[in-house]
């Protein structure tokens, strides 16, 4: 089986950057955002109408139309879609990228006391921490942790730990939160293409566990078994080893779903059809599995089914 050790060294690390600084056709461009920056997120906030996760107070803040990161299972193409509409209808997903033109012009129009000891996720529909936006979240960060917002930052990026000197200052307001689809590192470069390899990201978050801030994984989306990892539970069973070994405040589990665009594009990649029946299965075994795993290794968190009809 092809999975990689968790160590690692330098050197693969500047392999990685080095495939991630690649040139590939992106068409960029710039929009307009209105104040304030943090909006209304039902996403985050089970309470406030979302769809079963929890990942702030049902605040959210985003920051770019589009993700260079190109994951196949995102989403968020659909969202970003509506905003631009045939400006970009004939482009693939993780080919676009627009960043607001009046950026710093909002973050200073935003009322960031209004937020002071509320949760905002950062960010529901692309990386925070991505390579185009470098800077950008650090930015946010410098304005409204002393105002006292409180952050989950949710991202796949390696790049988070080039403010860990700002958030270790405010490390009462932070949790730190990485998402992990799978630790084949093979099946991984198909799915999610310019991402950090996952045994990286795990890195991540043992860095931030050292400094005692909040972290947190989302272990999503779980994919039913494939010819290129045909050892779902395997693979889970792995993920989990190396979790028991940094302890994360909070774990959540989620299979693949039908939700957006993005179901032509993984059946393209994958070479394999999946249907509703299959999934809806494949959701209730595997929630079964992630809790016994949950309890198997002593950690702590939720599941979120996704209760297909």
């Amino acid at each position: 089986m092809d999975y990689v050790n968790y160590e690692t060294n330098s050197d693969e690390k500047l392999s990685y950057e080095n495939e991630m600084n690649k040139e590939r056709y992106m068409k960029t461009g710039v929009y307009k955002i209105s104040p304030p920056i943090i909006k209304p997120s039902k996403l985050a906030c089970k309470e406030k109408g979302g769809v079963g996760r929890n990942l702030s107070e049902g605040w959210g803040l985003n920051f770019s139309i589009g993700c260079s990161h190109g994951c196949i299972f995102c989403y968020a193409d659909q969202i970003h879609r509506r905003r631009l509409g045939k400006q970009i209808s004939h482009i693939p997903w993780g080919k676009y990228f627009y960043i607001p033109k009046n950026f710093l012009e909002v973050l200073q129009k935003t009322p960031w006391e209004k937020w002071k000891g509320k949760e905002v996720l950062m960010s529901a529909t692309h990386d925070p921490y991505q390579k185009d936006l470098s800077g950008y979240a650090r930015k946010i960060l410098k304005i409204a942790l002393p105002k006292g917002v409180k952050f989950c930052i949710q991202t796949r990026s390696l790049r988070v730990l080039n403010d860990m000197d700002l958030l270790i200052k405010f490390k009462e307001q932070i949790r730190v939160q990485i998402s992990i689809a799978t630790i084949h590192r093979e099946f991984s470069k198909i799915i999610e293409p310019y991402v950090a390899p996952p045994h990286l990201r795990l890195k991540v978050l043992k860095s931030f566990n050292k400094e005692n801030i909040n972290t947190g994984v989302v272990v999503a989306p779980i994919f039913p078994s494939n010819k290129y990892r045909p050892h779902v539970y395997e693979d889970l069973e792995l993920i989990f080893e190396q979790l028991s070994k940094i302890h994360p405040n909070c774990i959540f589990g989620e299979t693949l779903h039908l939700r957006g665009r993005n179901m032509k594009q993984i059946e393209e990649k994958l070479d394999k059809k999946f249907s509703s029946d299959e999934l809806n299965n494949f959701d209730k075994d595997t929630g079964k599995f992630f809790l016994n795993l949950m309890d198997e290794y002593g950690l702590h968190g939720e599941w979120w089914p996704e209760h297909r009809k």
